[in-house]
C-alpha cells in the first residue's frame, strides 16, 4: 500500500494535487455519466509522469491506471521512434557530406566535422530518449519474450546500445543501404 505522500513523489506532484484528483475521481462515481471520464483524466495525469518513474507501483493502482499507462507509454515511444528515425537520417546525409568533401580535397572539412558532430550528437540524444522509454516498457511488462520476443530483443538490445554509447544501425528502424529513394542524393 502506498501512503500519499509515497504517490506524491513518484507522481512529481503535491499530496493536496492528489487529494484533488482523488475527490474528482470520488464525484465521477457518484454521477454515472462520468465514470467514462476516469481512464481520461488518469491518461492526463500519467502524461505528465516522466518514463523513468513507471513501474510496477503505477500498475498496482487499478487496472485504468495500467491500462493508461500503457497508452501513454506506447504513445510516446511511437513519437521517440519518430523523432530518432528523423535524427538518424539527417546524420546519415550530414557524413555523407562529410565524406564527399573529404574525397574532394577537404575544402570544407572544419565546417562539415563540426557540422557532423553535433548531428551524431543529436541522434545519440534522441536513441537515449527511446532506450529510457523503451525500458519504461520493458518495467511495466507491457512487452516480454513471450509477447513479442523481436520487439523485446531489440529493446533489450537498444538499452544496451544506449549504456556503451552507441546508436544501433540505421538498417534497425527499416531504412535500407539502398538510397535510390533519397532525393538529396546526386550519385
Amino acid at each position: 500500500m502506498y501512503t500519499a505522500e509515497k504517490l506524491a513523489t513518484i507522481f512529481g506532484c503535491t499530496v493536496s494535487d492528489l487529494m484533488a484528483i482523488n475527490r474528482e475521481i470520488l464525484k465521477s462515481h457518484q454521477t454515472p455519466h462520468a465514470v467514462s471520464a476516469i481512464p481520461e483524466l488518469v491518461g492526463h495525469i500519467l502524461e505528465y509522469i516522466p518514463s523513468n518513474n513507471f513501474g510496477p507501483h503505477l500498475l498496482e493502482v487499478s487496472p485504468i491506471w495500467k491500462a493508461e499507462a500503457g497508452r501513454v507509454l506506447w504513445k510516446r515511444h511511437k513519437k521517440a521512434e519518430e523523432v530518432y528515425s528523423q535524427a538518424a537520417n539527417i546524420c546519415k546525409k550530414a557524413e555523407r557530406a562529410f565524406w564527399r568533401d573529404c574525397a574532394d580535397g577537404g575544402i570544407n572539412f572544419d565546417k562539415l566535422s563540426g557540422e557532423a558532430e553535433k548531428v551524431i550528437q543529436e541522434k545519440r540524444t534522441r536513441f537515449g530518449e527511446m532506450a529510457f522509454i523503451e525500458q519504461a516498457i520493458l518495467r511495466c511488462s507491457f512487452i516480454s519474450e513471450e509477447i513479442n520476443k523481436g520487439e523485446y530483443i531489440r529493446m533489450m538490445r537498444n538499452f544496451e546500445l544506449h549504456k556503451d554509447g552507441d546508436t544501433p544501425d540505421e538498417d534497425a528502424f527499416g531504412d535500407s543501404d539502398d538510397d535510390s529513394d533519397d532525393p538529396d542524393d546526386e550519385e
